[in-house]
Parts: structure tokens; C-alpha cells; sequence
């Protein structure tokens, strides 16, 4: 059974109260005032220097899929892009398949620029989720956002969010997440060991996907070995391959 949408409860009560947008105020106005955006500049230094425009450094993007044997609340049959590493000593990504119930209208009733947006908002990840962030298109590098693959980038700017939200055509609309996937080395160096998570290239328009709900079935059964490949040695290896363990094609686990 595949996970649906997020449901944030009494928190996005909370939410909706601590972002109300002044009347008049633009979205940008209000994000640059809000107790909230205290992190971003925490954030965009832990980002930096990418999140100044900079490309990715020939980096490849890559999503990190989770393997059934994941239990977690937050992260069972999650889809994590991660971010470029930027010599931070955490790895961050963020989760790009569990809409909320919440439109952005709901959470933000009197922005003009969102009031009336029907689409959701996402569920990036179980830390500061009070600090949202928006992936969108954009056919140049903007300033104060993360390049991640093609041109598909990442902001946790007050004035990019806006103007990403002003500039964007049906065909490309921005996906708002509230809050981020976080892992210390040794916590992420761990669950790959356990071999909890498949890795899959960044490709396309996957994060913006129009059925985000069956991203992970997709990605997974592309990433899982098939149950038809049996994993043995030959029966009679050359003599300078016995012992050696044989790799199958579709074998990419970490």
C-alpha cells in the first residue's frame, strides 16, 4: 500500500497562524519579517557556495529511494532528492513525494501572491518544518538558489520564492516543501550499510511529477534487483574469480 498524503494536524494550525501575511504585504515582505526565515541565512551559509547561483560542479543529482524493509514514519516509501554537497558535514535532501492536505491558499490566506493556489504543499522532511523552501524552473542561474540538475533549482530566498510563484506558467509550477531531510555522516553512513536505500539519477521532471503518490513504487521497482535474477556464482568459476561476488545487471544498490 502506497503512502498518501501528509497530514500535519494541530501543527499546521500553528503554521497557518505564524505565517498569516499582512494584509497589503507582498509574500516576499512578509517571509524576509517572519520568525521563520531567522534559519535561511543559516541555511544559505550551510548551502553556500552553490546557493549563490554557482552550477553544481559536475555533480550528479541523484534521488535516494527507500527500500520496504523502511519503517519510519516520516521516511517509509519516501523519495529524497539530495542536495549537492557543499563541504557541510550534514547531508540534506529533501522529500518530493508526500503532499500535505494543505493548499498554499490555506496556509497562506492573505498572500496575494498565494491565496488563491490550490495546489499542495509538500512534506520535505521531519527538520524545521516551519522553514519552507520552493524547486522550481528557471532557463537562467538565478541569485540565492541551489542549482540541482538541468534547470531545476532550490530557494529558500523570500524575494526568489515570490518571484518563482509570480513567474511560473501551469505547465512548471513551483513545489513549495515545509521542512528537510537531515542526516550526520555516521547516521547516513549507517542506514547505507544496512543497505536501506537505493540510489536512482535525477532525471527529468520527476520532482514535479503529476502523481507524486506513485513516484516510489516506480523509481523502486526500477531501482529492486528482479526477483527472477538469482544471486550465485557460476557452477564452475575461473579459477582467478572463485569467491568473488558476481554483479547483475540492475544490481545498483548502495
Amino acid at each position: 500500500m502506497e503512502s498518501g498524503k501528509v497530514k500535519f494536524g494541530s501543527r499546521i494550525v500553528s503554521l497557518r497562524k505564524a505565517w498569516r501575511v499582512r494584509r497589503g504585504s507582498t509574500l516576499a515582505s512578509y517571509l524576509r519579517r517572519s520568525a521563520s526565515f531567522l534559519l535561511v541565512s543559516i541555511l544559505l551559509g550551510f548551502l553556500a557556495p552553490s546557493a549563490r547561483g554557482a552550477q553544481n560542479n559536475g555533480n550528479q543529482a541523484v534521488f535516494l529511494v527507500a527500500r520496504r524493509q523502511i519503517h519510519d514514519p516520516f521516511f517509509e516509501q519516501s523519495v529524497v532528492m539530495m542536495l549537492p554537497a557543499t563541504g557541510s558535514p550534514l547531508i540534506v535532501g529533501l522529500i518530493i513525494n508526500k503532499p500535505t492536505r494543505v493548499t498554499l491558499g490555506k496556509l497562506f490566506p492573505d498572500s496575494p501572491e498565494l491565496q488563491n493556489r490550490t495546489e499542495p504543499a509538500y512534506f520535505g522532511g521531519p527538520v524545521d518544518v516551519r522553514v519552507p523552501s520552493v524547486v522550481f524552473h528557471s532557463p537562467t542561474a538565478p541569485e540565492r538558489a541551489l542549482h540541482l540538475y538541468g534547470d531545476v533549482y532550490l530557494t529558500f530566498d523570500p524575494d526568489v520564492i515570490a518571484t518563482a510563484f509570480q513567474n511560473s506558467e501551469p505547465a512548471s509550477i513551483p513545489h513549495l516543501f515545509l521542512g528537510r531531510a537531515q542526516w550526520a555522516p555516521a547516521q547516513f553512513k549507517n542506514e547505507i550499510q544496512r543497505g536501506s536505500w537505493y540510489r536512482v539519477r535525477a532525471e527529468s521532471d520527476l520532482i514535479f511529477n503529476a502523481n507524486p503518490q506513485g513516484l516510489w513504487r516506480t523509481l523502486h521497482d526500477r531501482a529492486a534487483p528482479s526477483k527472477y535474477i538469482r544471486y550465485r556464482l557460476p557452477a564452475n568459476p575461473a579459477p582467478g574469480n572463485r569467491g568473488k561476488r558476481r554483479v547483475y545487471p540492475g544490481d545498483d544498490r548502495l
